[in-house]
């Protein structure tokens, strides 16, 4: 729960710059099931951890945390269309400091380019990549919720949160979020043959590839209290910085309520841990 306040300027008429303020609070809960496997028929402590029990780490951002940033961004827009974009290009930098308050500290940067050219017959080329990277000005360890978690946003084929380092001291290899994204994209946009350009479906086919690395968050937890680290209170961090890539195709809808798209994916590489999905519905072109 929370709110953000925004204001742009323009300064030319293709450059803007923008300012933001947040103030959020997250509550989280684990259910008892995924807390304490005491309840269910396994084994006893310390090897319940092993059978699907959540993650230490997530364990340990349970509760109310308070949120207070500031951020800026600097926009180069020369789209056409900003919602169904045939040439041009947009990028995007931005940059959010957290530590106004609140319990979060970390500065954050983030990127983000594409590039559309418009081919002969109605056919559209798109290029974009994209790059994060964040840390903790105070030389400490970042809140493992306030890293980044990345999906199908930046390779296609994955579930949301299916890519990145994972707690494997568990069944369930938890997400645990990383510092640092990079991924690019080749797309090609086509008209469908036989179908009137009036209802406004096209189709499209797709290569991404990118990678999020870096857990920066603890790994060992005193969830006791009791100043000694237990069996079940630490993790173990798998960080794999290999490509994930996938090919696929997608059919995009310029509805009444705007741009709509079904992705099909295939996930060409993956890193350990990693989850997929192949089907995907989302709004806009811009994936």
């Amino acid at each position: 729960m929370g709110g953000a306040l925004r204001t742009g300027l323009p300064i030319t008429e293709d450059f803007s710059v923008g300012l933001n303020y947040s103030l959020y609070r997250r509550d989280i809960t684990i259910p008892q099931v995924y807390e304490n496997c005491s309840i269910a028929p396994v084994l006893p402590f310390p090897d319940c951890f092993n059978d699907g029990e959540a993650s230490v780490a997530l364990k340990q951002a349970r509760g109310k945390t308070l949120t207070s940033l500031v951020g800026y961004s600097l926009l180069y827009n020369t789209l056409n269309n900003n919602l169904n974009p045939t040439s041009g290009i947009r990028a995007e930098f931005r940059q959010d400091f957290a530590g106004l308050g609140g319990d979060s500290t970390f500065i954050r940067t983030t990127g983000d380019l594409r590039y559309y050219y418009e081919l002969p017959s109605d056919f559209v080329a798109m290029a974009r990549g994209q790059a994060g990277y964040m840390f903790n000005p105070g030389g400490g360890n970042l809140r493992m919720l306030d890293q980044f978690f990345k999906g199908p946003e930046l390779v296609r084929g994955f579930e949301s949160s299916g890519i990145g380092p994972r707690d494997i001291s568990t069944n369930r290899d938890d997400p645990l979020g990383g510092t640092i994204y990079w991924g690019v994209s080749a797309e090609l946009q086509f008209p469908l043959f036989g179908i009137p350009r009036e209802v406004g479906l096209k189709g499209a086919i797709f290569a991404d590839a990118g990678s999020l690395f870096g857990y920066k968050g603890g790994k060992t937890f005193d969830l006791n209290g009791d100043g000694i680290i237990q069996p079940g209170e630490s993790v173990t961090v798998v960080d794999d910085r290999r490509i994930r890539s996938s090919i696929g195709a997608s059919l995009i809808w310029d509805s009444p309520v705007g741009p709509l798209r079904f992705d099909y994916a295939y996930a060409l590489t993956k890193g350990r841990g990693d989850r997929t999905q192949a089907f995907r519905f989302s709004g806009g072109t811009r994936f």
